[in-house]
């Protein structure tokens, strides 16, 4: 990282290469998701997400979203578990269908896939999301690497503290500035935020 010189701040969906540039260098990026705005980073990137907490005031106790592009990365999480305690959670996770709200899933993680405490907030869960956004599927894809073996972009709202979601590029670019880059994109038009379900349990927790 120490050799990245990050300059380019906006990005339209056919720079996806810059993109990845931009966030293997430790920038921030803000995107549209599947309903409002987010605002994220690659997961494995300490300084990164660090930066993401400061920029929203957002205290790391609470830990993080991450997106990912297939539900066969989240197997190695669920590593200590029994073989049919794994493949029954993930047939959970693929049976679920999007119906205008994504689905954040708090999963178990196992000490052994070495999940960073900013993106945990310290528990043994981390929140993922099988991202539908074509694109940011696309930079799932892109960001899976031997540091980043499960492809996650961190995917918190893209806002400081206590302010509402930005909805569009000029909202976002009010909070944040040249603080961050930005994705020049369409979100898919949900109209609610994600629902988050505990894994393990069904409960549904919003």
């Amino acid at each position: 990282m120490s050799n990245c010189k990050i300059t380019k701040k906006v990005f339209n969906v056919g720079q996806l290469d810059v993109l990845i540039d931009h966030l293997h260098c430790g920038g921030v990026l803000a995107y549209p998701t599947e309903s409002v705005w987010g605002i994220g980073a690659d997961a494995f990137c300490e300084q990164a997400v660090e930066q993401v907490l400061k920029l929203k005031q957002r205290p790391a106790s609470k830990g993080l979203i991450v997106l990912t592009d297939h539900v066969m990365k989240i197997k190695p999480l669920l590593v200590d578990l029994p073989p049919q305690n794994q493949a029954h959670l993930l047939k959970k996770m693929s049976r679920h269908h999007y119906q205008n709200q994504a689905i954040t899933w708090l999963v178990p993680i196992s000490p052994s896939s070495h999940i960073p405490t900013l993106l945990t907030g310290g528990f043994n869960t981390l929140a993922v999301r099988i991202t539908t956004h074509p694109t940011l599927n696309l930079i799932c894809q892109k960001l899976t690497s031997d540091k980043n073996p499960y492809g996650f972009l961190v995917s918190t709202s893209c806002n400081i503290a206590n302010q509402p979601p930005a909805t569009t590029f000029l909202q976002a670019a009010n909070y944040f500035g040249d603080s961050v880059g930005y994705l020049m994109d369409e979100s898919l038009g949900f109209d609610k935020p994600s629902q988050i379900i505990d894994l393990s349990s069904g409960k549904i927790i919003r």
